[in-house]
């Protein structure tokens, strides 16, 4: 009973800080992300890491709950739909509508090691090399610094590295070293702005997105929450801007401000 508790305990703080949801079907992911914060800390269980919560979460050790307390889950190239999708049917769109002075702007939420966003510029470097293509700017958050500060050095394992680039991309843009690790190339690393944000709390943008991917975060979500995710996102969007969220989610059934097209077998949502 006691352990139940305890996880009783971080689920909750865990929801009221980033929205995600542990049910008690899933409480067994949440002890062993416990039991690891109790290692890092050099506790003996999770009873440890329950009583130093009480004494107050704050500093790294809230960071550290939090970070532990996603999913960081990714690759390159994730669900190539997506970006058939915005290849094919959302970037003409976009382009046709984008002043010539004014840069096509991409938010990548919950962008977790870099993949996604890395993976957008790749692409739209591509495009510009084939193309007339517009000057763009590619914004990449996250809640955890940890995966953050991976992201912002581009260096990912072989394994990393095959999960979803092509062989021609992996010469192209990136360096590998005699560990077997892969640094991307500063032309693509720098093209890309790495930022920290919760999406639970207010983005403060100075400028708004023409398109927002926002995938697999939805998932782990109540319905209110949802809801609240979802509405300050549209606020970021240029008027009909697109967002795109993982193959696994929907706004189907929820109150919110956009109207679903079908791009290129890929479902994805215009601001209205």
């Amino acid at each position: 009973m006691m352990l139940a508790e305890h996880l009783n305990f971080f689920s909750k703080f865990i929801e009221k800080e980033l929205g995600i949801v542990y049910s008690e079907k899933n409480y067994y992911q949440l002890e062993a992300r416990l039991e690891e914060i109790a290692k890092i800390f050099g506790l003996p269980d999770i009873a440890a890491v329950y009583n130093k919560a009480k004494e107050g979460i704050t500093g790294s050790f809230k960071q550290l709950i939090l970070d532990t307390a996603t999913n960081n889950e990714t690759s390159f190239f994730r669900d190539t739909r997506a970006f058939q999708a915005i290849e094919k049917i959302i970037l003409p769109e976009i382009i046709s509508k984008v002043p010539p002075e004014e840069p096509l702007r991409v938010w990548s939420a919950a962008s977790s090691c870099g993949q996604e966003p890395y993976s957008i510029t790749m692409m739209f470097k591509e495009l510009q090399q084939k193309s007339s293509f517009p000057k763009f700017k590619i914004t990449a958050t996250d809640i955890s610094e940890r995966v953050l500060e991976r992201a912002k050095k581009g260096c990912y394992s072989q394994l990393e590295i095959q999960r979803g680039l092509s062989a021609q991309y992996m010469i192209k843009y990136f360096q590998k070293d005699t560990q077997d690790q892969w640094t991307i190339n500063p032309e693509i690393r720098d093209l890309v702005e790495f930022k920290q944000k919760n999406l639970k709390e207010n983005f403060n943008f100075i400028y708004k997105f023409h398109l927002i991917l926002c995938r697999n975060v939805l998932l782990y979500q109540s319905i209110e929450s949802k809801i609240d995710i979802i509405n300050r996102i549209s606020k970021c969007l240029t008027p009909n801007g697109y967002l795109i969220l993982g193959a696994g989610e929907s706004l189907v059934g929820l109150s919110n401000p956009f109207e679903q097209i079908l791009a290129d077998g890929m479902v994805v949502y215009r601001l209205t």
